[in-house]
């Protein structure tokens, strides 16, 4: 185990390969698949459109009968799920509707507003050219086409993409065991008596709450006091139940901090410290095959490393590609900053637009991590590098949004 403080990059390295991705496949339905990993590429076995159809109300033609005579016979009404009973006949035309299938000898549709009918005829007063208003047969998507690549979040528009090709299952990789456990002995659960040297817990809810929105099934230990052989117990019992345990408090260099010496007993530390602030005591390693994550024990720590470092581990191991990807956008600072460089800091802040429409960010002035209304105030992180000790008014600075 290095005692050396890594970088959030080299951290993030470290976490993310010992991440391994479960290969467990569950097939649901497709009203059940929100959030959850393709477990397999779909591939496209229905073309769409399935045949050429009209993009618009209006009237199947053929453009050639239109270079002698603007005035065309209706030979009948074709509406979305029906189609012709016969191909258009020379002369004449289709009253269409949008979607419905363009009739054989049909070379293109001209839009209601193009018309005027009257007597079982229909003036075309623009003379269209060939394919006007046709959407042609696969052209959004054609048979053996791969539509969703493996490793895919799905979402509501890659559900109405699956419903639309027919499939009422898709595959799934199944959800990841994530367990939850706050240590000290200074914690009372909420809504439980609180002694006088005890506060109560928040961590649990709070990390709970950050990975559920990742689609996880949620193991939670409770609390457990700062004893060795309590926490041995815990997480022998966490490494055969759930893939990942995180936990918070303990790991930091305290006469009660056993967490990590725990975990190196029973499997592996890879590191703990990371140059990161707020969230410096970060510790990640492995019993058998759950990995561990140990999130500092103060609130806005734990907030802070919970996003940073936990949640790329949890899209990796429930095989997400790209699970890393950090959100950014650019914003000036509003108010000048002084501190000392060495540890990248995240700073809790509030971003808004000015009159210009360009992000402007404004810190809090109070960044203590034991500090909770600062995350409940703020709207953002505002990253400040390791190397930056001074930013001036007006000076561009990454950030975070965190509820956008």
């Amino acid at each position: 185990m290095s005692s050396k403080w890594l970088s959030l990059e080299e951290a993030l390295t470290k976490a993310l390969d010992a991440a391994k991705a479960i290969n467990d496949i569950d097939q649901v339905s497709i009203f059940d698949a929100n959030n959850r990993i393709l477990a397999q590429d779909v591939t496209a076995h229905v073309d769409v459109p399935p045949w050429d159809n009209s993009a618009m109300d209006g009237y199947a033609v053929n453009a050639e009968d239109l270079k002698h005579s603007g005035k065309l016979e209706v030979q009948g009404v074709i509406t979305a799920g029906m189609s012709a009973d016969e191909p258009l006949e020379k002369g004449k035309a289709f009253k269409i509707m949008t979607g419905a299938p363009v009739p054989a000898n049909a070379n293109a549709v001209v839009m209601v507003e193009n018309t005027e009918s009257h007597d079982g005829a229909v003036l075309i007063n623009k003379i269209p050219s060939a394919q006007e208003n046709i959407r042609k047969k696969a052209n959004d998507i054609a048979s053996g086409d791969t539509l969703i690549s493996k490793g895919t979040r799905l979402h509501a528009e890659h559900l109405m993409l699956l419903s639309s090709q027919g499939n009422s299952k898709v595959a799934v990789f199944r959800k990841l065991r994530v367990g939850v456990v706050a240590t000290g002995s200074e914690l009372a659960a909420p809504g439980k008596p609180c002694k006088s040297t005890q506060i109560f817990e928040s961590n649990r809810v709070g990390v709970s709450s950050i990975l559920s929105n990742e689609n996880v099934e949620l193991v939670d230990f409770g609390i457990v006091e700062d004893d060795e052989a309590s926490l041995r117990k815990l997480f022998i019992e966490a490494s055969e139940r759930v893939d990942v345990m995180v936990s918070s408090g303990g790991v930091s260099v305290g006469d009660a901090d056993y967490v990590k010496d725990i975990i190196a007993e029973l499997g592996t530390i890879d590191f703990w410290k990371v140059a990161v602030k707020p969230g410096k005591p970060f510790a990640l390693g492995k019993i058998n095959n759950t990995l561990f994550c140990g999130l500092p024990g103060n609130p806005v720590s734990s907030f802070v490393t919970a996003k940073l470092l936990v949640v790329p581990v949890i899209k990796k191991m429930q095989g997400q590609v790209q699970p890393h990807e950090q959100f950014f956008v650019n914003a000036s600072i509003t108010t000048p900053l002084k501190r000392r460089a060495g540890r990248r800091d995240f700073q809790r802040a509030t971003m808004v637009r000015n009159n210009q429409g360009e992000w402007e960010v404004t810190p809090f002035k109070s960044q203590s991590s034991g500090v909770m209304t600062s995350i409940t105030s703020a709207n953002c992180l505002m990253v400040v590098h390791e190397d930056i000790s001074e930013l001036k008014v007006g000076d561009t600075v990454p950030v975070i949004p965190l509820h956008f």
